[in-house]
């Protein structure tokens, strides 16, 4: 430290002496305690008048030169000094800059040499940012945004961040490789962020996605009557625009003095005026973005590869590469009601036994079709997450919010065009052997659409194989070759059905995870399980109960016991097919009233265990929706949905026998399947099985660049959706050739009641 210095507290500091060799030096964000004699000695006269020698001449006789000068240094060390006093700097504004580590001094001259460009898009007024501004010391130059004058920093403000005339000038700043700050002064939410730095954070392009998937109203009302939604942000009362500007100005001036703005890189800041609360929303960069990143990246080839990674993860029903809460923690980024792909995360269960665990989370989704019920559907779904912990239910419901996220449509996703006709089996899997609807069901849709069938069993329009319509490419992992897909079926909300319904496509077989080769085996064991289950409840099978007190897992007979207490009985059937892979169902009834409120939950994995866990764990998640009591003792049913209701409210296991466990049958123990735990080889295996049972395996590779979780759509034609899909094949020969009925049925006797969700 040279002598001639004049060293100073930082004045954001407050100083309280405890004891000879003791003093606090406090401040908002916290406190150092410093101790030594001549520490203390020094302390009064670090006022920035003072140079070093002559604090050392006024502590000469309560510390030595070499003690005063160690605790200078300390200071310094630790960055609690600063030199000299600022001249025209309030003691607020020093203390503020001190705060920061900024010389308040250089901050003040930089203010007074600088410009800031200020522009508006939309019905925005910018005199009251550019006053802040002014209050601040910075000059501001307004300009038309078709026109942004370079200058040390940009603020653009509008009422609209979809507004499309931010496009082009969002590129025009990044081909002049030039940042700027968007914010939204108006409204009784205050916007302010991101700061778009080009070739460092997304752009707004990327903003766009993610916010118009945020907002299916203005999706459908742009589609149905191809205007925009009308502008909102219209709320302003003196106190939330002096909020707004002053905040943005804040912005403003952090960027000018130290050249740049962390906290609000990327980052959109919202204010909620009334409540008082605040949020952070993360802009994620995409790679494939069409104005920042490279399109061309979503045309990558059909082949699925599939990498070897050991399944770490086995306990308490996991299968997988890592723990649930390393899979959460890398994709919470991703969650956020603005600019999330995952909406929202919330426990649905009420039940402290920490037993029984339920999470949903919100979809960032493309409305389906130009109506109203559509509309009202998107508004409504949701997805759930369950798990026998905590950690996986929740990590379960943004895994699968991601997945639905990454099966939607986009424009830029490439197609072939053409008819199943000419294209050919060989190339292509038509429509009727991934829907298996039958003649019967054809020839009967608009008198079985308009009855009581319920939104899960409609029955679409038959398609021409000489109709041309989509096609998207995916992978055969049986024979190694691409296989084309029809686009509607694969993807959710694809064009081709606003022209005619020829499909619905579902979620059967979409599946997400750490990895490509453990979404595969998600995605297959989903097929499995529903094709069992369809096997068992169209043809009313009479199945085996599980040995459940054999399994011995503290999980199960916790789950058993809290059940019992609640008036619930409970029992595991073995729906284990012909393709081996243990699939179960898991069923209770309530014992304690008339009316049994009877829930089905499904599991399949190689892993029987795992499958017997899943079943459970999907059985608990309608536990919430039958859990409330009226004051009669019926279910205060949290559920509006009207198949679902009727189940629960006429279904009784006595006129039901197929649900319970097959009386002259012994209950059978849990087997699982040879596994290597290698998750590549692990489908391999389930590939083979398919093979041996004449089955292909086809998988399309959904997974974005901007989401750091692979996605996959598993497709195997021939196995059965547990819908009302009657086609002839394995849904009446398969239980008969296994010996589950002694001869198979005809497609009338089929079980009436279709599976509710």
């Amino acid at each position: 430290m040279h002598p001639d210095d004049r060293p100073r507290l930082r004045s954001h500091l407050a100083v309280r002496v405890v004891a000879p060799d003791e003093v606090f030096l406090l401040s908002e964000s916290g406190h150092h305690l410093v101790r030594g004699e001549g520490e203390v000695a020094v302390v009064p006269l670090l006022d920035g008048t003072r140079s070093v020698g002559e604090i050392a001449a006024a502590v000469g006789d309560r510390a030595s030169l070499a003690e005063c000068l160690r605790a200078l240094a300390k200071f310094r060390r630790l960055g609690l000094l600063a030199d000299g006093l600022p001249d025209g700097v309030s003691v607020q504004a020093t203390a503020a800059w001190d705060a920061r580590g900024v010389d308040p001094g250089l901050a003040a001259r930089v203010l007074g040499g600088a410009t800031v460009a200020l522009t508006a898009v939309g019905e925005v007024d910018v005199l009251g940012t550019a006053g802040a501004l002014a209050v601040e010391g910075v000059r501001s130059r307004i300009t038309p945004w078709q026109r942004v004058a370079a200058a040390d920093f940009t603020i653009v403000l509008a009422d609209d961040y979809l507004d499309p005339r931010l496009g082009e000038l969002d590129a025009a700043m990044r081909t002049a490789g030039r940042s700027w700050l968007l914010a939204k002064p108006v409204g009784a939410e205050i916007w302010v962020g991101p700061h778009f730095r080009p070739g460092v954070t997304g752009c707004w392009w990327c903003l766009r996605e993610r916010l118009d998937g945020n907002r299916p109203v203005g999706q459908y009302l742009r589609r149905s009557t191809g205007e925009d939604a009308p502008r909102t942000s219209r709320a302003a009362l003196p106190h939330s625009i002096g909020v707004a500007t002053h905040l943005i100005a804040g912005a403003a001036v952090t960027a000018v003095v130290t050249g740049e703005l962390p906290a609000l890189d990327g980052v959109l800041l919202s204010f909620d005026v009334a409540g008082l609360t605040s949020e952070r929303h993360q802009l994620i960069q995409q790679p494939q973005c069409a104005g920042c990143g490279e399109p061309d990246l979503m045309r990558r080839p059909a082949e699925v590869r599939l990498s070897s990674r050991p399944a770490w993860f086995t306990t308490d029903g996991g299968y997988r590469v890592e723990p649930p809460e390393s899979t959460s923690r890398r994709l919470e980024k991703h969650v956020g009601r603005l600019l999330g792909v995952v909406s929202s995360v919330r426990q649905l269960s009420d039940v402290d036994d920490e037993l029984i665990f339920s999470y949903t989370a919100g979809h960032n989704f493309a409305v389906q079709g130009d109506s109203v019920d559509g509309l009202r559907r998107t508004l409504r779904g949701q997805s759930g997450g369950k798990g026998p912990t905590e950690a996986q239910a929740k990590a379960s419901a943004v895994c699968e919010a991601i997945e639905r996220y990454c099966g939607v449509w986009r424009d830029n996703y490439p197609v072939i065009r053409g008819s199943f006709a000419e294209l050919g089996r060989e190339k292509a899997v038509g429509v009727d052997d991934l829907l298996l609807f039958s003649p019967r069901q054809y020839a009967d849709r608009e008198q079985w659409n308009s009855s009581a069938a319920g939104r899960l069993h409609q029955v679409p329009e038959r398609l021409d194989p000489a109709r041309p319509i989509s096609w998207t490419s995916a992978w055969s992992l049986t024979h190694e070759r691409e296989r084309l897909l029809p686009a509607a079926h694969t993807w959710f909300g694809h064009p081709d059905l606003v022209e005619s319904a020829f499909c619905s496509p579902d979620a059967n077989g979409n599946a997400a995870g750490n990895t490509v080769a453990e979404a595969v085996l998600q995605g297959f064991c989903e097929l499995v399980e529903r094709d069992a289950v369809a096997l068992w409840w169209y043809n009313r099978a009479r199945r085996p109960g599980v040995d459940l007190d054999g399994l011995g897992d503290p999980y199960v007979d916790a789950l058993r016991d809290h059940l019992a207490g609640v008036g619930r009985e409970l029992w595991v059937l073995d729906l284990t097919a012909d393709l081996g892979i243990p699939v179960f169902a898991a069923v209770s009834r309530r014992v304690d009233h008339p009316v049994e409120d009877v829930l089905v939950g499904f599991g399949a994995h190689l892993d029987a265990r795992v499958a017997v866990v899943r079943a459970l764990t999907e059985h608990n998640q309608f536990l919430p929706a039958v859990s409330g009591r009226t004051s009669s003792g019926g279910a205060d049913y949290r559920e509006d949905d009207s198949s679902t209701l009727d189940w629960w409210r006429t279904v009784l296991v006595a006129e039901q026998p197929w649900l319970a466990p097959h009386p002259e049958a012994k209950h059978v123990p849990v087997h699982d399947l040879d596994r290597t735990g290698d998750l590549a080889e692990d489908v391999r295996s389930c590939v083979e099985l398919a093979r041996r049972a004449g089955l292909e395996v086809i998988v399309c590779d959904q997974s974005r660049p901007d989401i750091e979780l692979s996605v996959v759509k598993v497709v195997v034609p021939g196995l059965r959706h547990f819908w009302r899909r009657l086609a002839p094949g394995r849904l009446y020969d398969v239980p008969a050739a296994l010996g589950w009925v002694d001869e198979p049925v005809a497609e009338s006797a089929c079980n009436p009641i279709s599976v509710f969700f």
